[in-house]
């Protein structure tokens, strides 16, 4: 810049001074967002728990009905293979 072309040292400061509260607000907005992606972020987690949680659950009442079955399945055996002896 030439001379004559030259800013003020008013000018200066002032526009450097809009300058660093738009960087500030920028800064702020960037936080503020942010924070919003991480709560969104762990409230999607929290439901995925809570749905892993409830197959969880789902699967060890299935697995206690097969126990029972194979449980209740295994003492009819020995039962019936108990009366073959019996009668033979």
């Amino acid at each position: 810049m030439s001379k004559d072309q030259s800013v003020s040292r008013v000018t200066y400061e002032r526009q450097f001074v809009q300058l660093k509260e738009k960087f500030e607000l920028l800064e702020k907005r960037l936080s503020l967002k942010a924070d919003e992606i991480v709560f969104t972020m762990a409230v999607s987690h929290r439901k995925e728990i809570d749905q892993l949680k409830e197959e969880v659950i789902h699967l060890r009442e299935q697995i206690k009905d097969v126990k029972k079955t194979q449980k209740s399945g295994y003492k009819r055996n020995l039962h019936l293979s108990s009366r073959k002896k019996s009668v033979g």
